[in-house]
């Protein structure tokens, strides 16, 4: 499904400096010492940095992909009514039997991985030689929703949450598991109307998104 800086504050203080001079009379007048009064300290200088801003740090997204692995009931439900679905090049199946979309860009923040990730490829949903094509996936971790261009359409298909997200880091990758998905109520209609069946109920769980992701710190 990466790399970061901060700096802390720093004091610099100037010690105080004192200065004596004698001042020496005539050899056969009574002496009469002089001192030069002490130096007034200089009050301390402060520098403070600014505070770190590794918090609200963002990856530019560069790349690899997502993989969606269906959920096995749903896969059943859509297999008893006649709907099959295959990628949309580039996605493409997997030796696990998810299907992989490519990673085209985006934007995250660091912390939560909160953003949009573009993709590219899709899903296409075949009924009784009627289809439906969803292409050009956008996962937005932040409104948590998966949207697609549906027949020049563009569509919000998916609710997903980050509830369950476990994110680990493999050399320069992140990889974000555990994102769960559930078909929305649009979505849901639209299917059932275009395919002509009555398998697609808002809130029917899709399966689990997996993003690979590599990006640099903006």
């Amino acid at each position: 499904m990466m790399i970061f800086s901060g700096r802390g504050p720093f004091i610099l203080g100037l010690a105080a400096v004192t200065l004596a001079a004698a001042a020496c009379s005539s050899s056969s007048s009574t002496s009469t010492a002089s001192k030069s009064p002490s130096a007034t300290p200089s009050p301390a200088v402060s520098s403070t940095a600014s505070p770190s801003t590794s918090a609200a740090a963002q990856i530019t997204v560069t790349g690899k992909n997502t993989d969606l692995t269906l959920d096995a009931s749903t896969a059943t439900a859509l297999k008893n009514a006649g709907v099959q679905v295959s990628p949309v090049s580039p996605a493409a199946a997997t030796s696990s039997g998810a299907v992989s979309f490519p990673i085209t860009g985006g934007t995250l923040t660091q912390a939560g991985l909160k953003g949009q990730i573009t993709h590219s490829g899709g899903l296409k949903f075949t009924h009784s030689g009627k289809t439906v094509t969803a292409t050009d996936f956008v996962l937005n971790t932040t409104q948590g929703t998966l949207s697609a261009t549906v027949n020049g359409t563009h569509v919000t298909l998916l609710a997903v949450s980050l509830a369950g997200m476990a994110r680990t880091t493999s050399g320069s990758e992140i990889v974000a598991s555990g994102i769960t998905s559930t078909i929305t109520t649009s979505a849901a209609l639209l299917l059932d109307a275009r395919l002509v069946v009555k398998v697609f109920t808002k809130g029917l769980p899709v399966g689990t998104l997996t993003a690979y992701i590599t990006g640099k710190t903006a």
